[in-house]
């Protein structure tokens, strides 16, 4: 079920991928011959709308859009520039320029879309610097001493001294520079969002010793909020959704290039290809393994939106036979001739594909391979 769950959410992607170019090609007065669902060979063609066949495939995943002309003129044929043929090769340079990055734009736009229906649904997430606690470990000191979450740390009281802890970090190090005795912590009331109950509870607790504190826990077993999920009047939410949706996105964007960059650094210096590289198969049985997809439907459709993004940003990479690549490819030749780019570009996106391909098989031989500790 997590299998066709997952190919159901990339099969989706894909194909509003493939819608962008579609539409994008449509407004540039280029014509859509085929639009496929799946990848050939092609089991049946189910219907013809305004000049384009839409097929299925017997490939089930994503799909593809196959444009007039998209493979230049034929031999002798006029390369007149306008699009009155409907070829792709005839359409100005920005207008390819908008068919080729559409596909990516409209991934990248889906992904800021999930982002901000689920910040309205949930609320906005904002870093919460003061020390709110938003854990307590069963068997832990804190647990002893009845110390509730959602509470905020603002002192500890000891050896008649009061130490102010207005962040996380303050509290940490004052708690943590009192191993080995007993300190009386003082905390506000139940806290929503940023705001508290005006009253102050005290709690003694016991500072555990370094030697006395197990593994993956602090010295009272308490962990701390992060963020909290603030909400705004009705009215307000699904434009400061959006808005935030924009930012997570265009962060997820930065972050993920930044690891592609390390990575690729990586399999130079190594030559091999990094662990933390995996396929369609190793993202499923992680995602399987953890129940992200059974996890509710918030989780599955953020999921989804992280899928989105990751699928426009790796499209936009400027690697022949990527979109990326093809828009890289046309502005190239945009500067420096057809003639002169042509043969080069059919050679890197030749190599491009036999890399893709290539790497494509490596890594999911090393996914299959992990999951059944080969």
């Amino acid at each position: 079920m997590s299998v066709l769950l997952f190919i159901l959410i990339l099969s989706f992607l894909v194909l509003i991928h493939e819608l962008g170019h579609y539409i994008a090609a449509k407004r540039s007065g280029v014509i859509v011959e085929e639009f496929g669902i799946g990848y050939p060979p092609k089991a049946i063609k189910l219907f013809t709308w305004q000049g384009t066949d839409f097929t299925l495939n017997w490939i089930p995943f994503g799909g593809f859009v196959r444009m007039k002309g998209e493979e230049g003129p034929i031999e002798g044929e006029s390369t007149e520039k306008s699009t009155k043929g409907g070829e792709f090769y005839s359409a100005n340079t920005w207008q390819k320029l908008l068919i080729i990055l559409s596909g990516p734009g409209v991934n990248f736009f889906f992904g800021v879309i999930v982002f901000a229906a689920v910040f309205t649904k949930t609320g906005i997430p904002e870093l919460l610097t003061e020390a709110r606690i938003g854990q307590v470990v069963a068997d832990s000191p804190a647990a002893t001493a009845e110390l509730p979450t959602g509470v905020t740390i603002t002192a500890l009281l000891v050896d008649d001294q009061r130490i102010e802890t207005p962040t996380v970090p303050s509290a940490i190090e004052a708690i943590t520079s009192h191993r080995g005795k007993t300190i009386t912590l003082e905390t506000t009331g139940q806290c929503t969002a940023f705001s508290c109950q005006e009253i102050i509870q005290t709690f003694d607790v016991y500072v555990r010793t370094a030697e006395e504190t197990p593994e993956n826990q602090g010295a009272i077993g308490i962990a701390f909020e992060q963020v909290v999920y603030q909400r705004y009047p009705g009215w307000e939410m699904p434009a400061r959704s959006i808005v935030f949706g924009f930012q997570q996105a265009f962060e997820l964007s930065r972050q993920i290039v930044a690891a592609l960059g390390g990575l690729v650094t990586t399999m130079f210096v190594n030559r091999t290809v990094p662990d933390e590289i995996a396929g369609p198969v190793g993202i499923v049985h992680q995602a399987q393994s953890s129940g992200l997809l059974q996890d509710g439907f918030i989780t599955l459709i953020s999921f989804a939106g992280l899928l989105s993004v990751n699928l426009a940003v790796m499209n936009v990479l400027p690697i022949p036979p990527l979109d990326g690549g093809r828009a890289f490819l046309l502005g190239a030749e945009y500067i420096f001739g057809k003639t002169r780019t042509e043969k080069v570009g059919y050679y890197l996106n030749y190599g491009g594909y036999v890399l893709l391909l290539g790497l494509i098989v490596v890594i999911t031989i090393r996914d299959v391979a992990r999951i059944f500790g080969l």
